[in-house]
């Protein structure tokens, strides 16, 4: 169960990493993305910091939660959050 409870951990701290990074990128440059000049990439990375600051908060009280399954959310809401931005990123540019 110790185990698990490190893992999560790291995984929530990875999230709020990106998180920090995405809302810090989202009125300059992103990656090879110009950001200034795309609105529509800034609300992106906006929405996408937003929700993976809320899923990293859900996952702080479910980790403490005593019930190892409970954990499976935060995997699969921050797994998903970030899978929803890359395929927005990648549609937004084609």
């Amino acid at each position: 169960m110790i185990y698990i409870r490190i893992v999560m951990i790291c995984f929530i701290l990875a999230l709020m990493l990106t998180a920090w990074y995405l809302w810090h990128r989202r009125n300059g440059a992103f990656l090879v993305f110009d950001v200034s000049g795309n609105p529509k990439l800034h609300q992106i990375l906006t929405v996408t910091a937003v929700a993976l600051v809320a899923i990293s908060v859900l996952g702080i009280f479910l980790l403490f939660s005593g019930n190892k399954y409970l954990n499976l959310i935060t995997l699969f809401l921050g797994s998903g959050a970030i899978l929803i931005f890359a395929l927005i990123i990648s549609k937004n540019e084609h």
